[in-house]
């Protein structure tokens, strides 16, 4: 006997094939959490508060940002460090005892080549900080991304604040690679990742690099999670810039003197949000706006609700 199977539908073999890539791709889409403008503060907001900290970025939440950057590492044990340098800062830092470090010996403090519980014994807060005479002084750590995303999304729970978006920036470049200051694109981006799919936030997240190796790595493994690409050369076109990047990320962040009229048109017309970094007065935060810009990165939140 000849036996023969049914024939499906055009509509059936679509769904199943749909089934299967949504299964596979696992696909993040991002748009529907962001806001209209972003407001940013930046390493939480460093002008009022010692910078990268959790105290930070709830100070930041809690003054008017809607965005909080925070700075990636990798520890030696392979936990994902909030932190701006790649070494222990001298200028805001001292040893657990209170004690001052010494100039010379900054370098032995690399945070690539260190153990995270080793780490977490610096003061990041309580030393005088020039140029942010405005931070308030307490004794606080560097924390892992983890910990702070808890602490936020308690945070901003407790409050009944508008859920926090992460803006992750990758600390990676050729030249840390070939000193050792951190970890490759690829593992750098895996850990990020676990870290925030381990968390219930969603979509409410997005990473940036000046690097464009670790945006193409988020590109091409985790499509749908927004992207940012970072410049600060005036001598590189943003049409330059994507060419090296290989495809248009949803934001474009230059130094804020960079921005003309010419790159808003730009970035519209790429369908890219503009989002400067680090507008630190409220007439130069008018004077963007007003060209038409985004959303602003600031060191003071506070500013956005003199705009």
């Amino acid at each position: 006997m000849k036996h023969t199977l049914p024939l499906l539908s055009i509509a059936s073999v679509v769904a199943i094939i749909l089934l299967f890539s949504c299964k596979t791709a696992q696909k993040i889409t991002t748009s529907a959490q962001f806001p209209a403008f972003y407001k940013e503060g930046h390493r939480g907001t460093r002008g009022l508060m010692p910078e990268n900290t959790i105290p930070a970025m709830k100070k930041g939440l809690e003054v008017g940002a809607n965005i909080i950057e925070v700075d990636i590492y990798i520890t030696k044990d392979k936990q994902v460090l909030i932190a701006h340098d790649p070494m222990v800062n001298i200028n805001h830092s001292l040893y657990e005892d209170g004690k001052e470090i010494a100039k010379a010996d900054a370098k032995k403090y690399i945070w690539h080549q260190m153990n995270y519980a080793d780490i977490r014994k610096f003061d990041v807060g309580s030393k005088p900080y020039n140029g942010w005479p405005r931070q308030e002084k307490i004794k606080t750590y560097m924390p892992l991304l983890g910990e702070l995303i808890d602490s936020v999304e308690a945070f901003t729970a407790a409050r009944k604040l508008t859920p926090a978006i992460y803006n992750i920036e990758v600390k990676t470049s050729p030249q840390y690679d070939s000193l050792g200051y951190n970890a490759g694109p690829e593992e750098m981006i895996k850990s990020v990742m676990d870290v925030v799919k381990s968390r219930s936030i969603g979509n409410r997240f997005y990473i940036q690099s000046f690097d464009v190796r670790p945006l193409q790595e988020v590109h091409k493994k985790y499509p749908g999670v927004t992207i940012g690409f970072l410049t600060g050369s005036a001598n590189i076109t943003l049409e330059n810039n994507l060419s090296q990047l290989g495809f248009t990320p949803n934001i474009y962040s230059p130094h804020y003197k960079m921005v003309t009229p010419e790159m808003v048109t730009a970035c519209r017309q790429h369908k890219m949000k503009l989002v400067p970094w680090t507008v630190n007065t409220v007439e130069e935060m008018k004077a963007l706006v007003k060209m038409g810009v985004d959303g602003i990165i600031t060191d003071y939140p506070n500013f956005f609700s003199q705009l």
